[in-house]
């Protein structure tokens, strides 16, 4: 009798301190809610970046740069923003702000564009806060990378982005586009040249769009045009005109993205690109442009 009282002693010890770990052990178990969630944000198409984590800085129409990220204690760098150049590689890229409420841009970055569950996006997607651009503006997206033989970092890639200057020579803050040495604010950078002679708008008009490309060189040679959304490509041609207007008819109302190739005896091959998302009746894009 008394054996059995042991056993049965040392059994209700045992479970006493099982009951309140094994609770604490299902605590620690995701709800299913919650990791549906997680596997939604992993493989959504949409993969917007959001500005406000610590990859990514931006430079401000007065040119000074916010930065937000920190040394650690012993002054080591802790980011790939606070490494020197040599360990550093830029990848330069050309966005456009196409959407904005209140102070938060959605840029369109087509180069940053991801592969997402074997589907590639239209365009790569940044949501910038605190932006002083407007709808329209393109953006300097200045890609860092830490390189391998680089000290070792948390953060080891990033974007800059930064608004260009206006006129070529002034930000919009009145600040010339190079660095004044009393701040120490660093430059604006400038648009290429063919900004001022190369123009691609088009105008959504609800079913239907109108492409208006415009070159007042006349160097133009060839112009491909693709107009397409994550589905099918709603529109393909090639005009061989410094300027005309196409009709496309019965775009649906999704996210769509026009892109186009062109020839030109002075600049060489550019590449110029207007992302439009839904619910963009009875406006005007205005394409980007790089070479």
């Amino acid at each position: 009798m008394i054996g059995k009282l042991i056993i049965i002693g040392i059994i209700i010890a045992t479970l006493v301190i099982l009951i309140p770990n094994s609770s604490k052990l299902f605590q620690s178990v995701p709800a299913l809610d919650t990791v549906k969630d997680k596997i939604d944000q992993a493989t959504s198409d949409k993969g917007v970046i959001n500005a406000s984590k610590s990859a990514i800085k931006e430079i401000g129409m007065g040119g000074k740069l916010l930065d937000t990220n920190s040394t650690g204690s012993n002054n080591a760098p802790t980011s790939v923003y606070q490494l020197a150049p040599q360990y550093v590689t830029k990848q330069n890229y050309t966005g456009q702000v196409f959407e904005k409420t209140g102070n938060t841009c959605q840029i369109s970055v087509p180069d940053l564009a991801q592969t997402i569950n074997g589907k590639k996006q239209l365009t790569g997607i940044i949501q910038l806060d605190q932006c002083p651009a407007n709808i329209g503006d393109p953006v300097q997206v200045v890609q860092l990378t830490a390189k391998p033989n680089s000290p070792p970092v948390n953060v080891t890639s990033g974007l800059v982005i930064t608004p260009y200057s206006n006129n070529g020579g002034t930000s919009s803050a009145g600040i010339p586009s190079q660095t004044n040495p009393a701040t120490s604010t660093p430059a604006l950078p400038t648009l290429p040249s063919y900004y001022s002679t190369v123009q691609l708008t088009t105008v959504n008009q609800g079913n239907n769009a109108m492409l208006n490309f415009d070159d007042t060189s006349g160097q133009t040679r060839s112009v491909t045009v693709t107009m397409k959304n994550s589905d099918t490509v709603l529109f393909t041609g090639t005009f061989y005109s410094s300027k005309f207007t196409a009709e496309v008819k019965d775009v649906p109302n999704t996210p769509h993205i026009i892109e186009m190739t062109i020839d030109n005896s002075v600049y060489g091959i550019l590449h110029a690109s207007a992302y439009a998302p839904s619910n963009m009746q009875n406006s005007t894009i205005t394409g980007v442009l790089s070479q």
